[in-house]
């Protein structure tokens, strides 16, 4: 078997593990005696002795210790920490985020990998000054394809792909600032699709001057020195020669290249422009540049959830952004993004599968164990911002278990 066909094997039966952690009673022990829970941390006896190791599963522990929740007891022990875990399909989660009730756009897996292999090879011919018009043609073709499927739908699912390495970070990079900043456009101009064309396009082209930065600098593990950042700022400049020289003369496109890191307050580069002075497309393509730079993987860093990102933005950073491509962004993602594995205050648990933008912190929950932590049988979906917040005990996301941020295609 051929080693793209292997990788298109492996992402088509892809599956998400959900991880929830909970804290039980030692009564409620047999309530969790199912396939999938285990202790979560030692269980130890006042003289330090380990009655029960983590990493033990309930059901076992139910079938061949069935005397242990009196053992328990009798050492003072009155709950345990656990771990519920649940695999489910990519393919699955997708089809049920899908007939939610937004419906999410997806690009295909194919094309999306096919896009970060070409720019991963146009970056490589630019290093190495063997790089053609007709190469940098393609790309703009790519990113006029990426548009397209992004105005045929309303919402965008973001599952765009964790870096699984970290010299690919700037290629799967250039493809989520695609089609984040198509996406931001089409919500801020619906109907505006030579504004999502330029978004798009400019998303995948937008770092291509760094084809040009020493790689000792580009992949640093650690902060860079005065000098350092001098030259990694050079990319924006070195992105639009480069861009103009195989023949892209779109100004719009240019401007997501030279102006992507310019910042509303002014604090940006390479230009140093502030508020109205900076075009429509450097300011969506900055908010789509940060956004994804946070939640991504990096040779220096852990990819952060997407909610604290989010939260990151409104709370830390809001002065970057233009205020209202920032909201658009933010009332789309929600703080709560589909994938994420959630508690609910009734305690039970589940999966955010979407949000009506409308409502940020009361999406639709796909509900894998019920409050008495017994398996949900079937699809069961609850739309939050559809109970009455007047009721005695209105049900609210407690805390997020796991945020699974983007999801690999």
């Amino acid at each position: 078997m051929l080693a793209s066909e292997e990788k298109s094997l492996n992402r088509e039966n892809a599956k998400i593990k959900h991880i929830f952690k909970k804290h039980i009673t030692v009564e409620e022990m047999k309530e969790y005696s199912f396939p999938g829970v285990y202790v979560d941390e030692d269980v130890i006896n006042k003289n330090g002795v380990a009655l029960v190791p983590k990493g033990t599963d309930l059901e076992s522990l139910a079938k061949f210790a069935p005397g242990m929740e009196e053992t328990l007891r009798k050492w003072g022990i009155i709950s345990i920490n656990i771990s519920i875990q649940e695999q489910i399909e990519v393919k699955t989660l997708e089809n049920i985020i899908k007939s939610s009730a937004v419906d999410f756009m997806k690009v295909d897996p194919k094309f999306a990998r096919d896009t970060v292999e070409q720019v991963s090879d146009v970056y490589g011919r630019i290093a190495n000054g063997v790089c053609e018009p007709e190469d940098i043609s393609n790309l703009v073709d790519q990113g006029n394809t990426l548009a397209k499927a992004v105005v045929q739908a309303p919402e965008i699912m973001f599952c765009l792909g964790h870096v699984r390495e970290s010299d690919e970070y700037t290629y799967v990079h250039s493809l989520n600032v695609a089609l984040i900043g198509g996406f931001v456009a089409n919500k801020l101009f619906p109907g505006n699709e030579d504004l999502v064309r330029c978004l798009s396009t400019g998303g995948v082209l937008h770092d291509l001057g760094k084809a040009r930065v020493p790689s000792e600098i580009l992949n640093k593990p650690g902060p860079l020195t005065d000098p350092e950042f001098e030259i990694m700022k050079k990319h924006t400049i070195y992105g639009e020669e480069l861009a103009k020289g195989f023949g892209v003369h779109d100004p719009r496109i240019l401007s997501v290249i030279r102006g992507h890191h310019e910042r509303y307050s002014g604090n940006g580069y390479p230009d140093v422009l502030s508020a109205d002075k900076i075009s429509i497309e450097a300011k969506i393509s900055a908010v789509a540049d940060v956004f994804d730079a946070l939640t991504a993987k990096r040779v220096y860093k852990e990819p952060m959830e997407c909610r604290n990102a989010i939260i990151m933005m409104i709370e830390k950073m809001s002065q970057h952004f233009d205020p209202v491509i920032l909201r658009a962004l933010v009332t789309s993602i929600g703080l709560y993004p589909p994938g994420a594995t959630v508690e609910l205050s009734d305690g039970s648990l589940g999966v955010v599968v979407g949000t009506s933008g409308k409502d940020l912190v009361r999406p639709n929950i796909m509900i894998s164990f019920d409050k008495n932590g017994r398996k949900a049988e079937g699809v069961q979906i609850i739309d939050l911002s559809k109970i009455d917040e007047k009721t005695d005990e209105p049900i609210f996301i407690k805390k997020v278990v796991q945020d699974l941020g983007k999801i690999a295609f």
